[in-house]
């Protein structure tokens, strides 16, 4: 019996450890505070990780796919809050995956990227 299991699951273990991320973007963790505005109000949410087209969060919270929200967040050695409009695409229970507006000209990630370089650059003697 224990051989018998053994021999069925452990090559779905093994099958299951090595697959490639199939994602089109790459993603970084993110694990932040974030504020999540909607017509209806503020909402409270935690940043999961986050990429140049989208964002992953929880939040408990009940916002319809494809509604229209914007997120607001500090990121880490920002001198202030970045607010990006989005579309609510992926629903799973209280993960929430998002799209970032193309209306925007820039990614929230390249945001980042200038305000740090911009910063450091300022710092320097």
């Amino acid at each position: 019996m224990v051989r018998y299991l053994v021999l069925v699951l452990l090559p779905m273990f093994l099958r299951r450890n090595f697959k490639q991320d199939r994602r089109r973007r790459k993603r970084q963790l993110f694990n932040t505070s974030v504020r999540v505005l909607t017509k209806f109000g503020c909402i409270d949410a935690i940043g999961v990780n986050i990429s140049d087209v989208g964002m992953c969060l929880f939040t408990v919270a009940n916002l319809p796919l494809g509604s229209q929200i914007q997120v607001e967040f500090l990121a880490s050695q920002c001198t202030g809050p970045i607010r990006v409009s989005a579309t609510v695409r992926h629903r799973a229970l209280y993960l929430y995956g998002i799209e970032f507006s193309a209306a925007s000209d820039q990614s929230p990630v390249e945001n980042l990227e200038e305000q740090e370089t911009a910063e450091s650059m300022l710092s320097r003697p």
